[in-house]
């Protein structure tokens, strides 16, 4: 598993590709995330984002999720809304 401070190695995001309402999930999550990074308390991540602690570490835990066929970590393409980062394999 990857430590908190990897996450500063994934592929930015290019915002301008997503509506509106994408990018606020997006921008929103992305911030949960980097409070849940810096260790900020639950309390302060709910207050800042609207997301709890549970759902910061559910979205920590899909973005270093491992692509099968690349091996790289989903990073911040996670964080996108409907996002497909796991492929089906039959």
């Amino acid at each position: 598993m990857m430590t908190k401070k990897q996450g500063n190695q994934w592929k930015e995001i290019d915002e301008d590709k997503l509506t509106v309402a994408e990018r606020c999930v997006y921008q929103t999550r992305r911030r949960a995330l980097e409070l849940y990074q810096k260790g900020k308390s639950a309390k302060e991540i709910f207050i800042a984002t609207g997301i709890s602690l549970t759902a910061a570490r559910h979205l920590w835990n899909r973005c270093c999720a491992k692509d099968p066929e690349t091996g790289e970590c989903c990073g911040y393409q996670a964080l996108v809304p409907k996002s497909k980062i796991k492929r089906f394999i039959r």
